[in-house]
This record gives structure tokens, C-alpha cells and sequence, in this order.
């Protein structure tokens, strides 16, 4: 005769009230109207998670099923046997489930949905920042800390500056978070390229001769050795020699002697409190260095995506930006630039080094890439294109310039034309490119006024049409001339096997990117820019071929057909 109040779908506060906070260290995220375009809409966390009947996945699709769908985060090893059960971005935005727009990326490179995540380019910043690194070695001396042992976890964000983590969530509601924005370092997971937080991590640690893994000491000795410290400096006094390198306020393990100082307190602790070290030794572990002293250490096998072997490495899918904020939606230039992030931006590979200052490393190395691969593709979208698009500009003019010079034909033929006018075609492409120079310098013209980086990047496939064809023209041309014998033979066939051989070049690198020869990821990627270089040179032998036609026409009293 009860009736008790079941709800099928929970609503979102019955997963945040356990998944906020720790999403707020884990991830900086935010669950927020303001920061998630989806939340936004008024999807729900069980629209995306769903379970028993109302799931898609085979796995937990049964009547009754109380078993949630999950991604797949390199940081949670829960259920793995349940990974990519959820609904993914890639599912809704396809079939326009729950009224999500059908995603068309018509203009993007098949080579970019391949290896890089929806998450990467619409997740372009955070609002919240995370936890990059958990050290574990020293006392937090921060205020509100909720418990002891929470005393040692000192914090630092993506700025890799000190933050209370535990003292702030202690004093602020999840609402009341603070907003720190940042860009998301990234790295390659199962073959394709995520936003995500690699922790970083440095403890104290109990190694056990001949047995795989570290112990960690009871947090709460570690805890009494530290405030035993600084109650009486004359116990563990080794610990005195921990000092703050970077003058942030906080004490860090860094220098080859303050590894050897915490390793000897620590090893004083355990024998002060008769713990049994048989067998065992104390270590520091760092990432995945493992410390026996400050100047001897041995590496552990990791992942490329993960900063340390001890840390979790977490992918950011929540706060979706809304598509017109994601990368790319400027052109190439949001990514492949050299002040761009996406390559060029700085992640941390080792929190401090001996003095104190973080060690980084470019981002292009953590996704998998050479230098080589990442330069190449900034110069193709920062020089090779916009001398592209210039000379498109004057590809365009030659139609205009040959159509005055026929209207001046037609006007005058069979009579001869007043030599002022024969030069009035070049000065009209020398007028029209002046004016287009001085349109460059104010940008809010030139985006009123020509097409936007994003359409020229868009529109690539045809702008590379309109040059071919225009190329083929030259080369039809310029034989033309050579069988009529109406100029220098040699000069003809130098043009025409330019021309040639950039074709054959052009045809060989089309024909690379879309086969994507096996194993020579590097080959690939190059074989973009060789392609635009392969049209660039079409490009001039065509300005060449059709410019000096009309200049040369220029110098002539009477314009002959």
C-alpha cells in the first residue's frame, strides 16, 4: 500500500551532487548553463548516460538494468568492460538524435575527423582550471583544509601556479567556484587526439625488493613527521633543507638534496615508529622517475598520453563550446599558426626543475608529431596560402584585362589604336592590385569586402580546380605558340615543362593523400603541402603565360588578334 516516490530519469543533481566536485579537480568542470552549450538546450546527464531499456548499447539495454553508460577516460578504470556504451558525439550529431544539428564538415580534410576528437576542436578552453599536478611530498600549509591528511596534497593549476584546491572547496559551494580560463593541453588516445589533464605526481613511497608497484606510507605519520618538524626544528631536521626555489609561498621538491633530505626523513619516520623495513627502502617518486637517492633514479614504462605513471590522465567532454566558437571556425590559421596552441603551445613535461621553474615541452610532441610535420604545416597555412590566394587575385584579373584588351580590338580593328589605350588592360590589373593592397591594411574591409580565410580554406577543392584548369589552358596555349612557331621555341618549352612537371607533381601528392600510404604517417602529412606548392607553381606559369601576352601587347601601335 505504498507508494514511493520513483523517479525513471533522475534529474542532473542526482549525478552532480557526487560528480561535481570531483569533476572540478579532476577536470575543471563546470556543469553549467553558462559553460556547456548542451546543458544549455536542456539535454540531461541520462540523455547522453542512459540505462536499462532506455540505452542503445547491447551491453545494458535490459529491462531493469541498473547499469549506466560511460565513456572511455584513460583516467577511470571502472567497468572498462562497459566503455563507449554512452551516446558519443558522433551518434547525435549524425542523426540529428534529440534534435542535435546534423554536423557537416564539408570543408575540413577527412585526414582531421580521423585522428583528432569532436571534444578537441569544441572544447577549445576551460573556464574552471583543474589539478595538473597532486605533490604528495610536502606539508600545504593552505587554510580550511577540511583533514589532516589532505595537508598533503599541495596543488597546482594549468598556469602551474599554488592553489588551495581543498581549502577552497571547503569554503565555496560548487556554484561559487572561482573561473580560471585556459587552453587544455592535448595528447593522442587510442590513435586520436583529446583535450585532457595529465596529473602530475611526486610522493614518498616504500619500494619492496623483488616486487612490482610502490607502497605509500600512512598518510597520517607522514602528516605528524612534518608538523613534529615544524613544532621542533631539531626533529627531521633534514627536512629543513626543503626550501621554496620559485618563491610561490610554497615549499616544493626539486634540488638533488631535498630529495635526499625528504628520502632520510622519511626513513627516520618508519624507523621512529618501529614500521618493519626489511627487505623495503623509502623513494621519491616523481612522474615516472622513481628516486633511491637525489642523484640516481630509474624510469617506469607510461603511456605517451600520461605525465606520470602514479597519475590520472583525464579527457575533457563536458562544457561544449557552441560550434561557432570551436577551432577552425576562422580557417586553418586557429590551429596551424605558430602563436596557435594546438602546436606551438607549451605543456608541462616536468613540474620543476632545480631552480624551481616548470620543464615544457612543445604540444606538437605530445600528439605525435616531429618538428618537421609541424612547421611544415604552419608555413603551408601562414605563407604558402596567402601567396596562393594573392596570386588567385590575379589569376581573376587576366579574364578582366583580356576582355578590355578585346573591346579595344573590336573597337578599333582594322584601324590602328592610339598607343595610349593599348596599355590601358595592364593598368587596370596594376589599378585593381594597388587597390587590393591598401584594402589589406584595414582588416574590417577586407573581411566586408573578399571572401574570409575560413571560405578560401573551405573552398580549397575548387580554388584548386579553377587554377588547374586555368593551367591546362597555359599549357594549350604555349603549344600552341610553339607549333605556330609565334615565339623563342626554346622559352615556350622551358614554360610548358614547368607547367608539365608541376602537374605530374601535383597528380602524385592528390593520389598520396588519398590512398594515406601505410606507415609513413609523415609522408602523409607532407604530401598536403607539396600539393599547394605543385598548384603555387601552376599558378605562376599561368600569370607568366597569360601577363607577358598582354604586356607585351602593350608595346604594340596596333592590337592584332
Amino acid at each position: 500500500k505504498i507508494s514511493p516516490h520513483i523517479v525513471r530519469e533522475p534529474r542532473n543533481n542526482a549525478c552532480t551532487n557526487c560528480h561535481a566536485q570531483p569533476g572540478w579537480k579532476k577536470r575543471g568542470a563546470n556543469f553549467s548553463v553558462r559553460t556547456d552549450v548542451h546543458l544549455r538546450a536542456g539535454l540531461k546527464c541520462v540523455d547522453c548516460h542512459p540505462a536499462g531499456s532506455k540505452a542503445l548499447d547491447n551491453r545494458i539495454n535490459e529491462k531493469e538494468m541498473h547499469q549506466i553508460a560511460k565513456g572511455d577516460d584513460p583516467g577511470g578504470q571502472v567497468r572498462n568492460d562497459l566503455d563507449n556504451s554512452m551516446l558519443d558525439c558522433d551518434y547525435c550529431h549524425t542523426n540529428g538524435h534529440l534534435g542535435a544539428p546534423i554536423a557537416k564538415h564539408t570543408w575540413l580534410p577527412p585526414l582531421h575527423l580521423e585522428s583528432i576528437a569532436c571534444q578537441t576542436c569544441h572544447i577549445p578552453q576551460r573556464t574552471v582550471k583543474a589539478a595538473q599536478v597532486q605533490a604528495g611530498d610536502v606539508f600545504n600549509p593552505g587554510s580550511k583544509i577540511p583533514s589532516k591528511g589532505k595537508h598533503l596534497w599541495t596543488f597546482y593549476g594549468p598556469d602551474m601556479q599554488y592553489y588551495n584546491h581543498y581549502g577552497n572547496m571547503g569554503m565555496m559551494d560548487f556554484e561559487d567556484k572561482p573561473t580560471d580560463i585556459f587552453i587544455p593541453p592535448l595528447a593522442k588516445y587510442k590513435g586520436k587526439i583529446y583535450p585532457v589533464n595529465r596529473v602530475h605526481s611526486s610522493w614518498p613511497a616504500i619500494e619492496i625488493e623483488g616486487k612490482p608497484g610502490l607502497m605509500q606510507p600512512r598518510m597520517g605519520d607522514i602528516y605528524k613527521m612534518w608538523t613534529s618538524h615544524f613544532a621542533d626544528s631539531t626533529k627531521y631536521v633534514e627536512l629543513s633543507k626543503i626550501k621554496d626555489d620559485n618563491s610561490d609561498g610554497v615549499i616544493e621538491v626539486n634540488r638533488a638534496e631535498e630529495i635526499d633530505a625528504l628520502i632520510a626523513s622519511v626513513t627516520a619516520l618508519l624507523s621512529d615508529i618501529k614500521y618493519p623495513m626489511q627487505g623495503k627502502k623509502v623513494v621519491w617518486a616523481m612522474d615516472e622517475r622513481i628516486y633511491s637517492s637525489g642523484s640516481s633514479y630509474r624510469t617506469l614504462p607510461k603511456e605517451e598520453w600520461e605525465a606520470s605513471v602514479y597519475g590520472n590522465v583525464h579527457t575533457y567532454n563536458h562544457d561544449v563550446f557552441p560550434a561557432r566558437s570551436a577551432l577552425g571556425s576562422n580557417g586553418c590559421l586557429d590551429c596551424h599558426d605558430r602563436k596557435s596552441a594546438f602546436f606551438m603551445g607549451e605543456v608541462v613535461r616536468y613540474p620543476f626543475d632545480e631552480n624551481g621553474n616548470t620543464v615544457t615541452m612543445p604540444q606538437y610532441r605530445l600528439i605525435g608529431l616531429t618538428s618537421f610535420s609541424a612547421w611544415t604545416s604552419i608555413w603551408r597555412e601562414t605563407w604558402l596560402k596567402p601567396v596562393l590566394y594573392i596570386g588567385l587575385f590575379l589569376l581573376l584579373m587576366i579574364p578582366l584585362a583580356l576582355a578590355g584588351e578585346f573591346i579595344l580590338r573590336w573597337i578599333y580593328e582594322p584601324h590602328p589604336m592610339p598607343k595610349v589605350l593599348t596599355y590601358v588592360p595592364v593598368l587596370l590589373v596594376v589599378f585593381l592590385s594597388v587597390a587590393f593592397l591598401l584594402m589589406m591594411a584595414d582588416r574590417q574591409l577586407v573581411n566586408f569586402i573578399l571572401p574570409s580565410r575560413f571560405w578560401l580554406d573551405s573552398n580549397h577543392f575548387t580554388i584548386a580546380m579553377v587554377i588547374l584548369l586555368a593551367g591546362i589552358l597555359a599549357i594549350v596555349y604555349r603549344l600552341r605558340n610553339v607549333v605556330q612557331k609565334k615565339s623563342e621555341n626554346r622559352k615556350q618549352v622551358i614554360w610548358t615543362n614547368e607547367l608539365v612537371t608541376s602537374f605530374i607533381v601535383l597528380f602524385v601528392a592528390g593520389l598520396l593523400m588519398l590512398i594515406k600510404v601505410p606507415g609513413l604517417a609523415e609522408v602523409n602529412r607532407f604530401v598536403y603541402t607539396v600539393f599547394d606548392i605543385a598548384l603555387l607553381f601552376i599558378l605562376i606559369g599561368v600569370l607568366v603565360t597569360f601577363y607577358t601576352r598582354i604586356i607585351k601587347n602593350t608595346t604594340q601601335q596596333k592590337i592584332t588578334a
